[in-house]
């Protein structure tokens, strides 16, 4: 083994408490953005519950207008057959 002189093992143990520290403002930054993305999942999820509602809008006002169209249709044959056997 080759033998480490003091100021060797100075240095050392300066790179050491230097990689720390950066590791430790590393970890720091890594839960910042871990949070950050957490934020922005949230706000994609509310943003995608809107858009599909957009999508479903014009859908349930077709089944609307289609539900009343029929409503009359069946309404207008039920007076015509009304009429036709004497009831009105």
């Amino acid at each position: 083994m080759a033998d480490v002189t003091r100021e060797e093992f100075d240095e050392l143990k300066k790179q050491v408490a230097d990689n720390t520290t950066r590791l430790a403002a590393g970890d720091g930054t890594l839960k910042l953005i871990a949070f950050r993305m957490d934020q922005i999942d949230e706000k994609l999820d509310k943003l995608d519950l809107r858009v599909q509602a957009l999508q479903d809008k014009p859908a349930k006002r077709w089944e609307s207008i289609s539900g009343t169209v029929l409503s009359w249709i069946v309404t207008a044959l039920l007076a015509f057959i009304a009429v036709k056997i004497g009831l009105a």
